[in-house]
């Protein structure tokens, strides 16, 4: 699994720690004709300092559902005091 520190967005040491993060959603728009949605989330991180987003990681696909709650968990390290940009594209 990768680790956002694999992006290297500090260059000088700052204290940190591991998050865990898990992803629910609920009342998605139904985006499929004949069944319902298929979901995934895929999570991208900014690094510091930049306009680039980076893919982290994505979560499994549920079949058919429009609340979905994934088993997938984003182990990220989280630097104090240093603002970290996520999205989750779903």
């Amino acid at each position: 699994m990768a680790s956002i520190g694999d992006f290297n967005p500090l260059q000088t040491s700052v204290p940190a720690t591991k998050i865990e993060v898990t992803v629910s959603c609920r009342n998605l728009l139904d985006m499929d004709t004949f069944s319902k949605s298929d979901p995934v989330v895929v999570l991208y991180v900014q690094a510091i300092g930049t306009k680039e987003w980076r893919e982290f990681g994505r979560t499994e696909v549920i079949d058919n559902t429009l609340n979905p709650d994934f088993v997938r968990k984003f182990v990220l390290d989280f630097f104090f005091e240093e603002k970290q940009n996520l999205r989750f594209d779903v």
